[in-house]
């Protein structure tokens, strides 16, 4: 059995998010996609802090996408979900009236299993071994609701043929902690937690490892771009 974990401590906003408030599943939807369970969706939180209000998107309708969005206070967002369902995603999420002054969303994309026949971590291009499994089918789990509202939801894939599963987590402390897993990391109010746990029971090749592919969107000069790069910081990295 392999358990994988893999914890990032990621922060832009400049002021506290709290774990007490509640996200809403598919705020303002009244399409039969909005209702039926387990179906792809939008959770929506949002808080508001001084003069601003930030906005919290957590998105099942593709790969798992995470987003945060820091506008003025009076801002309320406008979900456009027959584009949203339809995966015609520019445009479909709009802040009326105004720019969100910072930004910040994490895609995860896919696990990818490989034989590292050269022990060196690397994938080989050439290798025919290898196996992605895309987090497009990801499900919300440890969801409470409550007239719509609900408790922060984790998410999990299940991989039937590891025998296992990967789970993700995100967590707004909120305030200067430590993770309860791993104490080493320590967060400020600033922050968040981002957990993404792989267990697997099962697998046919001697020497499997695992990759994880996510995209970093933020803001530029020239509008949003997407970066890419072969390693995270995490506990294990020097």
């Amino acid at each position: 059995m392999i358990f994988l974990p893999l914890i990032l401590c990621l922060c832009f906003l400049p002021n506290p998010i709290y774990t007490s408030v509640p996200f809403i599943l598919n705020p303002g939807c009244d399409l039969v996609e909005c209702q039926e369970p387990n179906n792809p969706a939008l959770y929506y939180a949002n808080h508001v802090i001084g003069d601003d209000r930030v906005h919290m998107i957590y998105s099942t309708l593709d790969e798992l996408t995470i987003s945060i969005f820091q506008t003025v206070k009076t801002c309320v967002p406008i979900f456009n979900y027959s584009a949203l369902f339809l995966r015609n995603y520019a445009g479909a999420i709009q802040f009326p009236d105004t720019k969100p002054s910072n930004s910040f969303s994490l895609v995860l994309r896919r696990l990818i299993q490989f034989d590292d026949e050269n022990d060196d971590g690397f994938i080989n291009p050439k290798d025919k071994t290898i196996t992605s499994y895309f987090l497009n089918n990801i499900t919300a789990t440890n969801v409470t609701f409550r007239n719509n509202n609900t408790n922060q939801p984790s998410f999990q894939l299940p991989l039937q043929s590891l025998n296992g599963s990967l789970t993700v987590e995100i967590m707004y402390p909120g305030e200067t902690v430590r993770e309860s897993k791993f104490p080493k990391l320590r967060t400020t109010p600033k922050s968040y937690f981002l957990n993404i746990a792989l267990q697997a029971n099962k697998f046919s090749l001697p020497k499997t490892r695992f990759a994880f592919e996510f995209y970093l969107i933020l803001p530029g000069i020239d509008g949003s771009k997407i970066s890419s790069s072969k390693f995270i910081d995490d506990q294990y990295t020097p």
